[in-house]
């Protein structure tokens, strides 16, 4: 690829930013996404709204932001050529666990904007619900509120000091990955609050907005390789450096407490309805990811885009994706089949390297968001549900463990324990043990009351049993399963 040096500064003094926003959560997808949104804010002369960085749990950031003075390369890779970008609106670093990140942040007038990526289980709360999971690691906060220890206590109470000060409420936005974050967040925090501090409770309830937000922006995890590129690439080691792709959006919610960034004004979607502008990613970009990732990963594969450099699993890609655009609604001024060709496109991009077993992280959460509705829609609509039945066939042997030959999966599941037992137990009755992965939280109802899909799943665990999901596709795309193998 080409070599674009990255300008040794941003673009303005780092130091004339004040900072307005507090981002709980700070990993590669906050640096690669809302940080590069905000950086552009201060491009164009914003200096309100510089960003203080709190991680609750680890990674601990402190010694690579102190080590460049918070600034850190963005290298975007596309078409044969790489451009860098030094990004500087992180202004500050604060880690939980060291004591550094203290509980009165918010009673700071200055800040008017929480962001959160603290992943799915980062919200302690039951699958499919918004409630609390008491028996998680909430259980800690809500028996000591005052030395919280997750994301979620330390939000309450940091929203609680700032009541007490006497200050207004603010907005506090899930930048996560999940349908309706906003809601979600709202739930989980409100559900901790009442059972802590009921009067807190109903402050939250009217003072300070929770929007929901659609965040779209493929961001690996950072390894040697990308920071040894990082540095080819600029000529500088950067502990805080990501490499990503050069396709980013956001959508968020116009519901605000407050002032707030003027993000319309950096390319962001500010919209009464996110609804189907997630759904349209969830179900056709995510749902091929985590397919791709629980059956490329069974079949031997890497990374997505070495996935999508065989063409027999490319081909699996398009026509999956193709068929959950079939019931997916159309944002406005948006095109369906134009999605899934720039989605191909992402996915197949060789410069960034997505690790399938990243993707297939906490699966659990994503498989019934992306891929468990949109099955029962086209399993009521009637077709073709072949690929359906041997991706959830294919993430059941996964968060069991064990690929066919027999080597261990490195799950990384909440429930991992809970699924190996479950697979252990029903190992020699394939439609029984179908069936209760099917009666599962993350799964529509529907799927588990159809006899023919559940037989259909079942038949597609036998055959993983002796064949790779690559091997399967071959056949299946040859000669795709029809509606009458359901029935």
């Amino acid at each position: 690829m080409a070599r674009q040096r990255a300008n040794p500064d941003p673009g303005y003094d780092p130091d004339s930013l004040s900072t307005g926003v507090l981002h709980l959560g700070v990993g590669a997808f906050h640096r690669g996404h809302q940080a590069v949104f905000l950086d552009d804010l201060a491009r164009q002369g914003e200096t309100g709204w510089g960003i203080l960085g709190v991680n609750v749990t680890a990674p601990d950031w402190t010694a690579a932001h102190a080590a460049r003075d918070g600034l850190y390369t963005v290298l975007e890779g596309e078409g044969g050529a790489w451009r860098a970008r030094r990004v500087g609106v992180i202004r500050r670093f604060l880690f939980r666990e060291r004591g550094e990140a203290g509980l009165d942040l918010l009673t700071d007038p200055a800040f008017w904007l929480v962001t959160l990526t603290i992943t799915e289980k980062g919200y302690c709360h039951r699958p499919g619900t918004r409630t609390l999971d008491e028996a998680g690691p909430i259980a800690h906060d809500l028996a000591a509120p005052r030395d919280p220890r997750t994301a979620i206590g330390f939000l309450v109470e940091t929203l609680r000091r700032r009541r007490a000060a006497g200050l207004p409420g603010l907005t506090v936005a899930s930048c996560d990955n999940i349908p309706d974050n906003g809601r979600l967040l709202e739930g989980v925090v409100l559900d901790y609050a009442r059972r802590v501090d009921p009067a807190l409770a109903d402050w939250i309830e009217g003072a300070v907005a929770f929007p929901v937000s659609m965040v779209d922006r493929i961001v690996p995890a950072v390894d040697d390789a990308a920071r040894a590129l990082i540095a080819a690439e600029t000529g500088r080691d950067d502990p805080l450096g990501i490499v990503t792709e050069s396709f980013r959006q956001w959508v968020i919610e116009d519901r605000f407490a407050g002032p707030r960034p003027p993000l319309e004004t950096v390319g962001v979607t500010i919209t009464r309805d996110v609804t189907v502008f997630e759904h349209m990613k969830h179900r056709i970009l995510n749902g091929a990811q985590t397919a791709l990732a629980h059956l490329g990963h069974l079949s031997g594969f890497s990374t997505t885009a070495a996935c999508m450099a065989d063409p027999v699993m490319a081909t699996f890609a398009r026509r999956f994706m193709e068929r959950q655009a079939a019931v997916t609604t159309k944002p406005p001024g948006q095109s369906l089949a134009a999605y899934v060709e720039r989605s191909m496109a992402r996915l197949s991009n060789p410069a960034i390297r997505h690790p399938l077993t990243q993707i297939g992280t906490d699966s659990a959460f994503k498989i019934g968001q992306r891929i468990g509705g949109a099955t029962a829609d086209l399993l009521a609509r009637g077709g073709p549900m072949s690929l359906h039945a041997l991706t959830i066939a294919g993430w059941m042997q996964y968060v069991c463990g064990r690929t066919l030959d027999g080597t261990p999966i490195p799950v990384n599941e909440p429930g991992a324990d809970r699924f190996a037992a479950l697979g252990a137990l029903t190992a020699s009755t394939p439609l029984d043990r179908v069936a209760s992965f099917l009666a599962l939280d993350p799964f529509p109802p529907a799927l588990a009351a159809d006899d023919g899909f559940v037989g259909l799943v079942a038949d597609m665990a036998k055959r993983l049993a002796h064949h790779t999901p690559r091997t399967i596709l071959a056949d299946l795309l040859v000669t795709p399963g029809t509606r009458g193998a359901v029935a």
